[in-house]
């Protein structure tokens, strides 16, 4: 008998059995992380046999999956891509955050993530804004924009295009770059010689102040993401993403996987009567459920990634601006996989794609309703409130104009909320861009 108030339930959780447990940890990791796990469970089961290609099978060896697009002159040449180093985990954890925090808007979001990928081991941007800009799509002084936001994330520098700019951007948080810093700074070159007459003179400073910013400088980190326990390792992508014929080819890639399997033979001669037999037919067990979950990861990951090409195309075909409204609650709906599967498979994964390598997160985006019922994305949405008043000239439009503009073209949105994505881009009010244009 119950006690009053007590209601007795049965319980619809699944177990959580050894096999499912290590299905979800499969799930969570990149490749380098899964190659080194795999590695250590077969030096400790002998019934799991590892092979490891030394190289990559191309693209058409690894079960391709087709989508097709009505438009093929979309991708009329190749671009140039970085090649992208992800920062120490820990270092990237922070700093995402960190992202996400700064940036609400999700096209923004993206890029400034897309942004963090493109790192090289010192914490600098070796690649062009101009170049960036071309390979997302997106407007390069608004991707320059968000790179000065990012110089002063912590640690402050990071992001930098040079040495110079790193340092200088340390300096402005200290309140210390005043102009002979400045000036010393334009000539590390003679800072590199020692030589310290030109450097006094270029700096118009005496030999005591010369020393004291000396000091300074040598305070300052000239590589902000550099950890010597942590080298940085270029990111290596999960799935590969190419244009083919009138659409795109989607492939699973296990460079740096083995080839898993168990071995029969040794299986076949063991003996289930003796202690020995019969715990090496519970290892032989154990690899055959690992083979079984690499297989369903390889498949879950695949699944995933061609919901994402099928309902981003056009990000692919043509940038940011271009993200239509995608959660990874869609992506469950449509690939039948839990909500929480899908989040795991996104973490840390990575597609290679004509627009570079680029996170999976990257293809998803929050959304506002459309007047005809259809979703449009945040991004969207900003990028064409940035349009509207580039090319406003000397008809200034106000919040209330600009509303009722994107409420023609079939935007169903406030004005309050044009209002919040106009400053979110960092664009002023109507009076004052109509102050700037009489000042002109």
């Amino acid at each position: 008998m119950l006690a009053p108030g007590l209601i007795q339930r049965q319980s619809q959780s699944p177990v959580m059995t050894p096999q499912l447990r290590q299905a979800i940890a499969l799930l969570q990791m990149t490749q380098v992380d899964l190659a080194q796990h795999l590695q250590q469970i077969a030096e400790q089961n002998p019934l799991l046999v590892l092979e490891r290609a030394d190289t990559a099978p191309a693209p058409e060896a690894m079960e391709p999956t087709e989508f097709h697009d009505d438009d093929p002159e979309r991708f009329t040449s190749a671009q140039e891509r970085p090649e992208t180093a992800a920062p120490p985990p820990s270092l990237r954890d922070g700093i995402s955050q960190q992202i996400r925090l700064s940036f609400p808007d999700p096209t923004e979001q993206a890029a400034a993530l897309y942004l963090l990928d493109c790192l090289d081991d010192a914490g600098r941007l070796p690649v062009s804004i101009t170049d960036l800009s071309g390979i997302l799509g997106f407007p390069a002084e608004r991707l320059e924009a968000i790179r000065q936001t990012l110089l002063f994330l912590e640690p402050v520098g990071i992001f930098a295009r040079s040495l110079e700019e790193c340092l200088a951007a340390q300096l402005r948080v200290r309140n210390r770059l005043d102009p002979a810093m400045e000036a010393l700074l334009g000539h590390l070159d003679l800072l590199a010689r020692r030589d310290w007459r030109k450097l006094r003179e270029k700096c118009s400073v005496e030999q005591s102040d010369l020393l004291d910013m000396l000091a300074e400088i040598q305070r300052l980190d000239p590589r902000p993401s550099f950890d010597p326990q942590h080298p940085v390792q270029p990111v290596e992508p999960d799935l590969i993403v190419r244009a083919h014929g009138t659409g795109f080819r989607l492939s699973f890639n296990a460079r740096l996987l083995p080839t898993i399997s168990v071995d029969m033979d040794m299986q076949g001669r063991l003996d289930s009567r003796s202690e020995t037999g019969r715990a090496l037919l519970a290892l032989a067990g154990e690899a055959q459920a690992l083979v079984r979950a690499m297989e369903n990861r390889r498949q879950s990951i695949l699944k995933i990634g061609a919901e994402l090409v099928k309902q981003q195309a056009a990000f692919l075909h043509d940038g940011l601006s271009a993200l239509r409204p995608l959660t990874m609650q869609d992506v469950a709906s449509r690939t039948g996989l839990h909500d929480s599967t899908v989040s795991r498979i996104v973490n840390g994964k990575y597609m290679d794609t004509p627009r570079g390598i680029l996170p999976l997160r990257m293809f998803f985006s929050t959304a506002l309703p459309g007047a005809d019922g259809t979703a449009r994305s945040a991004g969207t949405i900003q990028h064409r409130i940035r349009t509207l008043i580039a090319n406003e000239g000397k008809d200034i439009m106000s919040d209330d104009a600009l509303t009722a503009c994107l409420q023609k073209e079939g935007f169903s949105i406030q004005r309050r909320t044009v209002a919040k994505y106009r400053e979110g881009l960092g664009l002023a009010k109507s009076s004052q861009r109509r102050r700037m244009i009489r000042e002109d």
